[in-house]
């Protein structure tokens, strides 16, 4: 992402996530958005899953912007590292260097679009669609006693 270059100070910066680790979760306070170096990181809200950021992705944004809790919960898809840049560098950077904002506005816009279809694709498939980390039902079924 533009402005991001030359962030991290030292290997000690950056942030070494294994495979399945949650990075927040949805309504955690947020201090810090993530620049994901390498590797996959899932955002979902409400258990759907809204995006896949690779390398040069960032989440955590909104949290900061609107000083409220996160919206989503990120998991780590691969191992990943991910450069942590906390609220007042981050402020700094929006300040400072217009391409930045403009990229960050592009990430909400983009994910607002994303979530709009979301909600769109709930709405066709009715009230009563099953969420997506529900189990099917067969595996609902309660085992006879034996």
């Amino acid at each position: 992402m533009a402005g991001t270059e030359g962030l991290a100070k030292s290997a000690s910066d950056l942030l070494h996530v294994e495979a399945g680790k949650v990075i927040f979760r949805e309504g955690d306070p947020g201090s810090e958005v993530y620049v994901v170096l390498e590797g996959k990181v899932e955002l979902r809200v409400r258990g759907y899953l809204l995006e896949t950021v690779g390398g040069g992705g960032i989440l955590g944004e909104m949290a900061l912007i609107e000083q409220a809790p996160r919206v989503a919960t990120a998991t780590a898809k691969t191992a990943a590292e991910l450069l942590p840049i906390s609220e007042g560098r981050f402020m700094s950077m929006i300040q400072q260097t217009p391409s930045f904002a403009l990229q960050v506005m592009k990430v909400i816009s983009a994910r607002l679009r994303k979530m709009d279809a979301l909600i769109g694709r709930r709405k066709t498939l009715g009230k009563r669609a099953p969420a997506p980390t529900s189990r099917p039902k067969a595996a609902r079924r309660r085992r006879a006693p034996r």
